[in-house]
């Protein structure tokens, strides 16, 4: 029989609760005026579907310079006090064939070309470099300064590549080709393999998470529903992104792969969570405004939180002093944001529109399921044995993460065939790999930095190719410097550092500063500011993480205790991909990407909190109700086992598609979070957190100065 939407004389005082709730009250809402909710939010995603190819389109690639690092001072200096060399120094590759630089067609070829792209805007000097020993005669390169910010420059790059190239080809009769090698280039290139690679990992992930969606719910209707959710999540994220664009907000790739792969996770999670509790309220015998209105109640109200926290937890991101490092912050807080306002508004209405195809087609079990509810009996009976033997597996899988080697990768396979990696390939060939700019600011109306002594030294060093110094006759020398060593070698970036630290000091005038920038000093500084910042964000994550779970749990011990589990899941994956980058270097790269642990513990620690959150909100409602701790513990985890499982496993295809990625930085991302993900969601959720609350008993529940903490 049909329960009305008015209270009815058996109900329980959890009900009349949830009844009396804006919680309630907005899913009934959601559900009776489902025509409306439903036209409604297809219009705002067909919108943002609108905005998606243009927001693309006008993306840019993530900012990597520090702000406040010595590189970037040095670069600001250029462009102010050296326009000809700019903010970014680019390197112009002429290369042929069948012509030397001494025949006349190369030689048309490089006066045209280079005429044509000093009339370009924001080039400030294009100056050819003269030949070092060993340099194949049939390669000549040009020193290219171009002004302006990153977008700018890197907006200018197609053109003036094309400028060079068109009027090089003219001149010499297509037999002298022209590549530019730059920061902004390989930036540009990086974006382009990330766009393709997230579009081949979302078109893998779609489908397996249907399949997964659909053997763990037993509908397809369900499953497409899931889906549907989480779908629209990430539309309208992408669209929120475009929209930002278009009122000249900065959007980088970086942005579009968070809210797409976070987007369609968490939509999942939250989605799933409360078509389960819709399904349960239906099965016992609720109409579908009421199950709505008791599945909002209840999950939509834990994914709410479950949203605060991962929105909290990315937060601590933005203390970074890198902006592609804190727009994936906003990035993932915004998308937490919007999953839950989808999964609280949106699913409702569908739920109860699509209520025929949600239920299961065969008899309905248990609720858990009769397996779960025998493990949980079985677990409670030995939590000493299970907590002892999964935290020696997990401390095991940690084990590797004392030897891991972080490093900055070029990532060639990603970059091959590209226009960029042609011209440092020629660039490798000839022993000028790299290039360094020595930057020797001095008073206005002063003599030039006397810098023979470290040209001299330099030039003397195994590793530097071609070392020269100019001054603008106002305030600022500049040593320009050129390395056999690749950009991505560490023995240029240890030359760098050798510059400011032990070579400008012995000869250069007493008290003068040197700053050095160059895209070998620009990503070690990227690299060195994530390193450093991890010992604050880790911290500040841990911090955020326990007070809000205390204040959500209203406990001391579950908070602690999830915080401590959390990172053990972290620590058990990282150490998994240190030793992946041992035995599978040809798939995740010999070193572990610098950036990867800081995005993916923050990421995972988000993540993590959603199943805490789950397991322990059923948990407390069945203690609140009984006062039995250990029932309440098998009760919980009997209720949540089926949707912790088929969501993790959803999210988990989710991020398990970037090991298709070309890109290693990708890959090694995708790879961590699958695997904390497999360890949080099976080995932590259904084993070692029950089984710790088993063993604390009623002290899970303990408050200081409050009287009620089990409420």
């Amino acid at each position: 029989m049909v329960v009305s939407s008015h209270a009815s004389a058996g109900e329980s005082a959890a009900e009349r609760r949830e009844r009396r709730s804006l919680w309630w009250r907005l899913g009934v809402l959601a559900a009776r005026r489902r025509r409306v909710i439903l036209a409604a939010w297809l219009a705002l995603v067909a919108g943002s579907a609108v905005l998606v190819p243009g927001l693309v389109e006008r993306s840019a690639a993530p900012a990597v310079r520090v702000e406040g690092s010595g590189s970037a001072d040095a670069a600001r200096l250029l462009q102010q006090g050296f326009p000809q060399l700019g903010g970014e120094q680019m390197l112009m590759v002429f290369a042929s064939a069948t012509l030397t630089d001494a025949d006349g067609p190369y030689q048309r070829a490089l006066h045209d070309a280079t005429r044509a792209v000093a009339a370009r805007p924001l080039v400030g000097g294009v100056r050819l470099l003269p030949a070092v020993p060993g340099q194949d005669r049939r390669r000549v390169y040009a020193l290219l300064g171009v002004n302006g910010d990153q977008r700018a420059r890197q907006e200018a790059l197609p053109s003036l590549l094309r400028a060079a190239g068109d009027a090089a080809g003219r001149a010499s009769g297509g037999r002298v080709e022209v590549h530019v090698v730059a920061e902004g280039a390989l930036l540009t290139v990086v974006k382009q393999a990330d766009l393709a690679d997230l579009r081949r990992a979302e078109l893998l992930a779609v489908p397996l998470s249907l399949l997964t969606l659909a053997a763990g719910l037993g509908a397809i209707g369900a499953a497409v529903a899931v889906l549907a959710v989480a779908g629209a999540v990430t539309m309208t994220c992408l669209g929120l992104l475009g929209a930002a664009s278009l009122l000249g907000v900065t959007v980088n790739t970086f942005m579009l792969a968070v809210a797409a792969t976070v987007g369609l996770g968490l939509g999942l999670d939250y989605a799933l969570l409360i078509l389960l509790r819709y399904r349960q309220s239906r099965a016992a015998g609720h109409d579908r405004h009421d199950a709505a209105g008791a599945a909002v109640a209840t999950a939509g109200r834990t994914a709410a939180w479950c949203a605060l926290g991962v929105a909290l937890t990315s937060a601590a991101l933005l203390v970074v002093c890198t902006p592609m490092i804190r727009t994936m912050a906003v990035a993932v807080s915004v998308t937490a944001v919007v999953a839950a306002a989808v999964a609280v508004t949106l699913l409702p209405a569908l739920l109860a529109a699509a209520d025929r195809w949600l239920l299961r087609r065969r008899a309905a079990a248990p609720a858990g399921g009769d397996g779960w509810a025998r493990w949980a009996r079985h677990l409670m009976r030995r939590p000493v044995a299970y907590t002892l033997a999964c935290s020696g597996a997990l401390l095991l899988a940690a084990a590797p993460l004392t030897g891991v080697r972080l490093g900055f990768d070029l990532d060639r396979p990603a970059l091959a065939g590209s226009d960029f990696a042609r011209g440092l390939a020629h660039m490798e060939a000839d022993g000028i790999a790299s290039g360094l700019a020595v930057v020797l600011p001095h008073p206005a109306g002063t003599p030039p930095v006397d810098a023979f002594a470290l040209v001299a030294t330099l030039k003397d060093d195994a590793r530097v190719s071609l070392a020269t110094s100019v001054d603008n006759g106002r305030d600022l020398t500049v040593v320009t410097v050129f390395t056999r060593t690749s950009l991505d070698d560490p023995a240029t970036t240890e030359l760098a550092r050798q510059i400011t630290g032990r070579l400008a000091p012995a000869t250069l005038p007493p008290g003068q500063r040197v700053y050095v920038t160059g895209p070998t000093v620009i990503f070690a500084d990227l690299m060195d500011e994530t390193a450093a910042q991890l010992g604050t964000v880790i911290p500040l994550v841990l911090g955020c993480s326990l007070v809000f779970l205390l204040v959500t749990f209203r406990s001391v011990v579950l908070p602690v205790k999830a915080v401590v589990m959390n990172l053990l899941a972290v620590l058990a994956a990282f150490g998994l991909l240190t030793l992946a980058t041992r035995h599978l270097p040809g798939l995740v790269g010999a070193e572990v990407d610098t950036l990867v642990p800081l995005l993916a513990f923050t990421l995972v620690f988000g993540l993590s909190i959603d199943y805490e959150i789950f397991l322990i909100h059923r948990v407390a409602e069945h203690y609140q109700a009984h006062g039995d701790n250990t029932a309440a513990v098998a009760d919980g985890l009997t209720h949540t086992a089926r949707p912790i499982t088929v969501a993790a496993a959803c999210m988990v295809a989710t991020f398990a598609a970037l090991l298709t990625a070309d890109s290693r930085h990708l890959v090694q991302l995708g790879l961590t979070v699958a695997v904390a993900i497999v360890i949080d969601a099976t080995v932590i959720r259904l084993v070692l957190v029950p089984a710790l609350m088993r063993l604390f008993g009623d002290r899970n529940w303990w408050l200081p100065f409050a009287r009620h903490s089990s409420r």
